[in-house]
């Protein structure tokens, strides 16, 4: 064998063992994460088991969507859990400061599931699944009085965990 085909194949024996290490270590998924179709699958599962129970399907609501995905964000950047920010500020207020208006309505409310998980157990399907199977997430989820929604999903680093996806979805209703 040529000095050029050796040199060849051991660059290519050296980056497949990298690349090995970096699947192993979880580095490679987390370069190719992406938040906004983990985000279209959860809308799909919460309008899945809403319509197939006969309610009706919620609605992508632009401020909404900014709110769960600035709060979820913010709890992988400042390593927290929780449905008040670090800051104090409630579900109602994120929304508010989103532009999720109270304006002009008689009636207003939002409610708010979160979950995280890395791995297995940071997919949609099983976030979905957790929550449905808490009583108090799936009244959230299956809530009769909710026509908007907003769904927001970061990764990162979560109390020394990597690659952690993290999940928020802002419901809401405007009443006139």
């Amino acid at each position: 064998m040529s000095r050029p085909t050796k040199r060849r194949l051991r660059a290519v024996i050296v980056t497949t063992a990298v690349v090995l290490v970096l699947l192993i270590l979880g580095t490679v998924p987390a370069l190719a994460f992406d938040h906004q179709a983990n985000e279209s699958a959860i809308l799909k599962l919460v309008n899945h088991a809403r319509t197939s129970r006969g309610l009706h399907a919620l609605r992508s609501y632009g401020a909404l969507h900014t709110a769960a995905l600035s709060h979820s964000t913010d709890m992988i950047r400042h390593d927290y859990f929780g449905h008040s920010s670090l800051s104090g500020a409630s579900v109602s207020a994120r929304a508010r400061h989103a532009g999720y208006s109270t304006g002009g309505w008689s009636r207003w409310t939002v409610g708010e599931v979160i979950a995280w998980g890395c791995g297995t157990r940071g997919t949609p399907r099983a976030i979905f699944k957790a929550w449905m199977h808490s009583r108090l997430h799936r009244s959230i989820i299956l809530g009769k009085r909710w026509r908007d929604v907003g769904v927001g999903c970061a990764r990162g680093t979560f109390k020394g965990i990597g690659g952690v996806a993290m999940y928020t979805v802002d419901v809401g209703r405007r009443v006139q």
